[in-house]
């Protein structure tokens, strides 16, 4: 799996490499030719997922709402993600 991240400082919090962990074994046991990036702003983390093959789609979206929903996490899903070929969600930092 292809990762890229944007706009992070060189020192994560322990709790955020232990979920991007969690995500990227996520992904990798659906798509691991999959290209995930990743960008940190003040007020969220966007995520943009591309699988390698678009049947990968609907089963990286069910895992994804799975382990967000394990955590309890609440994320917020693009409309477009049929018709761009990418799965585009983010958090909000500040309803954590």
């Amino acid at each position: 799996m292809e990762i890229s991240k944007k706009f992070f400082t060189d020192i994560l919090l322990d709790n955020d490499q232990i979920y991007f962990d969690y995500l990227y074994g996520v992904v990798e046991s659906v798509d691991e030719l999959a290209s995930l990036e990743i960008s940190k702003y003040p007020e969220a983390y966007h995520f943009r997922l591309i699988p390698s093959l678009s049947k990968y789609t609907n089963m990286l979206i069910k895992e994804i709402v799975k382990m967000h929903n394990l955590f309890s996490i609440h994320i917020e899903m693009s409309k477009s993600i049929k018709s761009s070929g990418s799965i585009i969600f983010k958090i909000n930092l500040n309803k954590i």
